[in-house]
């Protein structure tokens, strides 16, 4: 078969989807050949300039896609279709890393083959606006010729498309890059970071470490930006073990950073599907304490731990078992790079080149 070319349509404007498509695009630029994907992002997204500093193709669409200002999107989707078709021109099939606020309408306007990748079956509690998560994604589902999950967990919830689904692993798109081993010895480096959304379990977290308040073996770190870590929230990490609790946006550098830093992730949620931040973690050769819901277990496999429920007991009871087993940290932080590596190597998104679309 002859070599396909990728549109990686994504106009949200940054965040996890925008990396997420970044990733995809070196993914399959690695394993393909260089001209396999070519990226769509909006004009103002900084990942363009990032896509373009690492040797991608990147196209920047000067376009209205913004779930905060749904007339101007609306009004604009007849140029926005004009765009996508130029951008989309040269390629034989248009892949959705993630869904997005114009990325249902626009769709239905295009002529090549649609991939779209449902990174969660349904919207998590507390997310944002899931009526329209629903609606849209039921159409970019109708409209797709294959459906990605990025889990075995999501595609079991994704059945209703069964017949063009396909699983390929959050983590084939992370690029090992174990970081050094912190020095031996001093306290645990512990960190949450990320989209903090009332689904991710901050409270859960914050009553698990008053439970530890007794021991000075661990520091802990909390970074991120969302509605959840509100002044009221960030008042319950004032334990002295805490380092810092900041609600801030933070580069995908500097969230490379602290994961490099810390000695083990910390995902407490309440709700989940897959999620990047423990791909990326994993990537970095840290392993990760999760709860048991969605695919987190899946993912982490023996890479990290998994508490036996998702509340503050059972997440204080694993973190002690953390604490107390410096050579099984040390055990997790390799496999979680040798998880890292298995899925970087595999053929997870092979079938694109294989298929008839």
């Amino acid at each position: 078969m002859a070599a396909r070319r990728f549109l990686i349509w994504f106009w949200a404007g940054g965040g996890g989807g925008s990396q997420f498509a970044l990733r995809l695009a070196r993914r399959l630029n690695v394993r393909f050949g260089s001209d396999a994907a070519t990226l769509s992002l909006r004009a103002d997204d900084p990942a363009l300039a990032q896509a373009r500093a690492m040797g991608l193709s990147a196209l920047g669409a000067n376009v209205v896609s913004d779930r905060r200002r749904r007339l101007a999107t609306l009004t604009g989707l007849s140029e926005s279709a004009g765009v996508l078709a130029m951008h989309a021109r040269d390629a034989d099939a248009v892949i959705v890393p993630m869904n997005f606020a114009a990325a249902a309408p626009l769709a239905m306007t295009l002529a090549k083959p649609l991939i779209y990748c449902a990174h969660d079956p349904a919207p998590h509690p507390g997310d944002y606006e899931a009526l329209g998560q629903r609606l849209t994604q039921a159409a970019l589902l109708g409209r797709a010729s294959r459906v990605v999950a990025l889990s075995q967990d999501a595609g079991k919830a994704l059945r209703t498309v069964r017949s063009k689904l396909r699983v390929a692993p959050l983590g084939a798109v992370f690029e090992p890059a174990p970081a050094p081993p912190r020095t031996q010895g001093g306290p645990v480096r512990l960190l949450m970071i990320g989209r903090m959304i009332r689904y991710k379990g901050l409270d859960i977290l914050a009553d698990a470490i008053a439970r530890l308040a007794h021991r000075d073996d661990w520091r802990l770190r909390v970074l991120g930006d969302g509605p959840a870590l509100d002044d009221s929230m960030l008042a319950r990490f004032g334990a002295p073990q805490v380092e810092e609790a900041r609600r801030v946006w933070l580069s995908e550098a500097e969230i490379d950073a602290e994961i490099a830093a810390c000695d083990v992730l910390l995902a407490p949620y309440r709700s989940a599907t897959q999620s990047g931040i423990v791909a990326q973690a994993q990537a970095f050769g840290r392993p990760c304490l999760a709860t048991p819901v969605g695919a987190l277990a899946e993912q982490i496999g023996a890479g990290g731990w998994v508490a036996a429920r998702a509340d503050a007991e059972a997440f204080a009871t694993a973190l002690e078992a953390v604490l107390d087993a410096p050579a099984e940290r040390e055990s997790r932080m390799r496999q979680a790079v040798e998880n890292a590596e298995a899925q970087w190597e595999s053929d997870a998104w092979n079938w694109l080149f294989s298929e008839r679309l």
